[in-house]
């Protein structure tokens, strides 16, 4: 009973003090937590709209650098906001502004053909460099070689004739005439040099016959398989190095040496090309096992090296070498030289667009 008494004494007490508080103070203090309340609200989308004000005159004055016009702004512009991008992605990078003309294109059917190409030019984006891998069948050069296979496992030999902004056109180069109609389902291969090979699917539109020439008509897709050639990236480079073999000489075993220079380079494998004086000095052949000597970033390579295969190119003389159980940490050495050659490469790139 006594803790009943007290809780009931409790109550009345806070019931007093609060009958004693003056009500204008409390309305005065309500509005006063509206008014914050609604000054954070308001003050925050002022800030939204300042701050997106911003990005869009930033947005025109950088365009404007790449000389874009005022109807190719507004179209990445609008088209970027539409699919919640950043809009400086579109001028930045090939994808993301494949992507937004790809819906723009989709929406607007009588599309300016024209102006997608000058933006393409403006922006560098007409030209895909080996190191950067195909986004969309709109990136496959011109003459690219490949072969087309049907659905009943006919195979012709195929090269990309034209493209514009909707189709890819394939001429059969085979000289057999194809067996292929439209809406037949075909997949296409080939191999990017430096790159990979890639697959793609699609149904034919149209099958035309121009001046003796069968030309498959393929709408373009983004649906691109790319298979790895190499286990590991190589780039391009130019480094004098040295090719050596072990050869039997008056009953002895010597390493002989010749110069040569390494034209491409992985942490697997290389390219060495020699010239013709050097040719006949020492015979080589797949299979062969050799020494490899050259510098990389100021350390010495001395690896073992198997030739893999061989290409005569006027009267330069190549080899494609395997490195032969070489370690680990070397590896890692040229896997970093491989990524600062394409960093440097792909900075060139974006200042040359």
């Amino acid at each position: 009973m006594d803790n009943r008494n007290l809780a009931v004494e409790g109550y009345q007490r806070a019931v007093d003090r609060l009958s004693s508080v003056d009500a204008n103070a409390v309305i005065f203090l309500l509005l006063f937590l509206i008014f914050i309340v609604l000054s954070i609200i308001i003050l925050g989308n002022l800030s939204k709209k300042i701050k997106a004000k911003k990005q869009y005159e930033d947005f025109i004055k950088y365009a404007k650098e790449k000389n874009l016009t005022d109807q190719q702004i507004k179209l990445l512009w609008d088209y970027s906001k539409k699919l919640g991008r950043d809009p400086f992605l579109a001028i930045e990078f090939k994808a993301p502004f494949e992507k937004i003309i790809d819906v723009y294109i989709k929406e607007n059917p009588n599309f300016d053909e024209d102006l997608i190409k000058d933006m393409r030019e403006k922006l560098g984006f007409d030209y895909i460099p080996y190191f950067v891998p195909l986004t969309t069948t709109k990136d496959i050069e011109l003459f690219q070689g490949g072969s087309l296979k049907t659905e009943d496992g006919r195979t012709y030999s195929v090269a990309l004739y034209d493209k514009d902004e909707l189709y890819m056109y394939w001429v059969i180069t085979d000289k057999t005439i194809p067996k292929i109609n439209p809406e037949d389902k075909v997949k296409v291969s080939f191999t990017r040099k430096s790159d990979a090979a890639y697959t793609l699917e699609g149904q034919v539109i149209d099958v035309i016959n121009e001046n003796g020439r069968v030309i498959i008509k393929i709408p373009h897709t983004f649906e691109l398989i790319r298979i790895q050639r190499r286990e590991y990236p190589r780039v391009e480079v130019e480094i004098e190095s040295l090719i050596g073999k072990k050869v039997k000489k008056d009953g002895q075993e010597i390493l002989l040496w010749i110069t040569a220079k390494i034209l491409d380079i992985s942490p697997s494998g290389a390219k060495v090309c020699i010239s013709p004086e050097e040719k006949d000095k020492l015979k080589l052949g797949i299979g062969d096992k050799i020494i490899l000597s050259f510098n990389l970033l100021e350390k010495e390579f001395q690896e073992e090296a198997e030739i893999v295969n061989i290409h005569q190119k006027q009267n330069i003389l190549c080899y494609g070498v395997k490195f032969v159980d070489i370690k680990e940490s070397q590896q890692k050495h040229i896997f970093e030289f491989v990524r600062r050659e394409q960093k440097k490469l792909a900075e060139l790139y974006k200042k040359q667009s």
